[in-house]
């Protein structure tokens, strides 16, 4: 490995090994495109390379399913961050509605990909949803710290399963997995065709969800200011 000022910038060898890495996401995201099934083999052939040659990078299934699920929460949380940059109202409330809009108008464009997301959840016990799911928590953080509703008890049995982000009490990430929990539960749904198709075109099983959310987080007496704002989302 190469040490000292040399190694602050990566060598030719792994700029290229990067950009390999770069191609087989692309790749193995065009396959789900099309509805075709994510394998090593379709892979190589939509790079046009050999199996052999891409079990250099790739050792197993399992492997290219998290470096693809991985990317994939890498773009879904630059839809969240997008939409939100595009959000000038300084109003936390209003930012994190959006945010989580992004991310249900993301995934339906790209079933496929929030399906795959969905299906794995942990890579070697570590949670691949972290961006995402991170940028959605600093959203509600700041939402919380500007309109300082009450946050609930943690149960005795959640004990330590919690996963505490540094800076974060206990009380607000057991809120944050909840609002998870139920809006990815809605999303999910929605994407997976559970939902009767007409309920995904309106909007309106995520639209009732989170207007209860937002009465939850004390937003009532903004609703009239904030519907606007979540019904132009939904429409985007």
């Amino acid at each position: 490995m190469t040490t000292g000022t040399r190694g602050a910038h990566p060598t030719r060898q792994a700029r290229r090994r990067a950009a390999t890495y770069d191609e087989i996401v692309r790749a193995a995201r065009t396959l789900l495109a099309e509805g075709q099934p994510l394998t090593l083999r379709g892979v190589a052939a939509e790079m046009g390379a050999s199996p052999a040659g891409l079990y250099r990078y790739v050792a197993h299934l399992d492997e290219l399913r998290d470096l693809v699920a991985a990317a994939i929460d890498q773009a879904l949380a630059a839809d969240v961050r997008n939409s939100v940059a595009d959000f000038i109202d300084p109003d936390a409330a209003g930012r994190w509605l959006t945010g989580w809009t992004a991310l249900r108008r993301a995934a339906l464009a790209r079933p496929d990909e929030f399906r795959m997301l969905l299906a794995r959840p942990r890579s070697q016990g570590a949670p691949i949803r972290e961006l995402s799911d991170t940028c959605l928590g600093q959203l509600l953080h700041a939402m919380w710290q500007q309109h300082d509703f009450a946050l609930p008890p943690v149960p005795p049995s959640v004990g330590t399963e919690l996963a505490i982000t540094a800076d974060w009490p206990e009380a607000f990430d057991w809120l944050h997995a909840r609002v998870c929990a139920s809006l990815h539960g809605v999303i999910a749904l929605e994407v997976t065709g559970y939902v009767e198709p007409a309920f995904v075109e309106s909007g309106v099983l995520y639209r009732t969800t989170m207007l209860d959310w937002l009465a939850r987080l004390g937003q009532v007496a903004d609703l009239d200011r904030l519907l606007p704002v979540l019904d132009a989302e939904l429409v985007r």
